[in-house]
C-alpha cells in the first residue's frame, strides 16, 4: 500500500487526451429505511468545474418513494413531509437529467451511489477529504465546513432559500468542499488527469482515518498508536475495514511488515 498523493515531480505527457474537468456533485435523501427497503425521495447537484473551480447549473428533483414510508428518524433529519412529495416522478424519471456526467462525487459516495446506480466514475469527498484535511476535528460535511473551514460567501446564491441536510444545499457545500480538497490534492499531482486518478482510487479503497474511533487509543493521533495495537487490528476478525487499512497504512510508512506479539485485549 502506498500514499495516494505524494507529490510527483516528473513531467507529464504533452500530448495525453485532455482529462473530463466536470464534476456533477450530487446528494440524496431517502426514506432512512434499510438496503433494498430504501427509497429516494430527492436528489440535488451542481457542476463543479475543476479547472476553473466553477460551481454552477444546480438541480433538484423529489421522487415517488413507490410506497416506502419514511422512516421517522430520516423525518426528523432532512424534514421532507408526504404532502412535499405528493404528485413527484418516479425514480426513473427524476434521475434520468442527473446521469450526464462524466464523474459524479459525493460526501459518501459509497451511500449516494448505491441508491443511484449511475454508471461512471464516483469521488468520495469524505475520504479526500480525510487525506487533505487528516487534522480536522471531524470529517462529516457540516464540520468540514466548520472546520477546515469553507468559504462559503461565494456560492450564497446558490444556498438562499435552502437548508442543511436538504439535497441542493448538501450538494453545494459537498462541491465547495471537492473545489478546497483539488486545491490541496492537486498541486502533488502531475496534472488533473491524475488528480483524478488517485483520487478515483483512494475512493474505491476503505477510508485512510485521521484517528481510530474506538478502543484504547481512540481519538490519538495514529503517529503515537503503538506498533503491536496496529498489528493486532489487522489480524482481528471482523474488525472494521477502514480501521485495518488504516492500521496497514501506518505500519508500513513504519517499515514494519512482519508481525509481533499481540495484545490480548483492546
Amino acid at each position: 500500500m502506498t500514499d495516494l498523493f505524494p507529490p510527483v515531480r516528473t513531467t507529464p505527457s504533452l500530448f495525453a487526451e485532455a482529462p473530463p474537468s466536470l464534476v456533477r456533485v450530487i446528494d440524496t435523501e431517502t426514506a432512512g429505511q434499510r438496503l433494498e427497503e430504501d427509497a429516494v425521495i430527492e436528489i440535488g447537484s451542481v457542476d463543479l468545474d475543476l479547472v476553473t473551480g466553477e460551481i454552477f447549473n444546480p438541480m433538484q428533483s423529489f421522487c415517488d418513494p413507490a410506497g416506502v414510508p419514511i422512516n421517522p428518524h430520516a423525518r426528523n433529519v432532512h424534514h421532507i413531509s408526504d404532502v412535499m412529495l405528493a404528485g413527484a416522478p418516479a425514480f426513473e424519471t427524476a434521475a434520468a437529467p442527473f446521469r450526464t456526467a462524466p464523474v459524479f462525487a459525493a460526501q459518501r459516495a459509497e451511500f449516494d451511489r448505491s441508491r443511484l446506480r449511475f454508471a461512471g466514475r464516483w469521488l468520495c469527498t469524505h475520504k479526500l477529504a480525510l487525506r487533505a484535511f487528516p487534522g480536522a476535528k471531524a470529517h462529516g460535511l457540516q464540520s468540514l465546513v466548520k472546520y477546515v473551514p469553507l468559504d462559503l460567501s461565494p456560492v450564497e446564491p446558490l444556498l438562499s432559500g435552502l437548508s442543511p441536510h436538504r439535497a441542493l444545499y448538501d450538494a453545494v457545500c459537498t462541491a465547495v468542499l471537492l473545489r478546497r480538497i483539488a486545491e490541496v490534492l492537486m498541486p502533488r499531482c502531475h496534472d488533473l488527469a491524475d488528480f483524478l486518478e488517485r483520487a478515483e482510487r483512494a475512493s474505491r479503497e476503505p477510508a485512510l482515518l485521521a484517528k481510530l474511533r474506538f478502543g484504547r487509543h481512540k481519538d490519538i493521533p495514529l503517529a503515537q498508536v503503538p506498533d503491536d495495537y496496529l498489528e493486532w487490528l489487522t489480524r482481528e476478525p471482523g474488525m472494521n475495514a477502514d480501521a485495518v487499512f488504516t492500521a496497514k497504512h501506518h505500519l508500513q510508512l513504519r517499515g514494519i511488515r512482519g508481525a509481533r506479539a499481540l495484545p490480548q485485549r483492546v
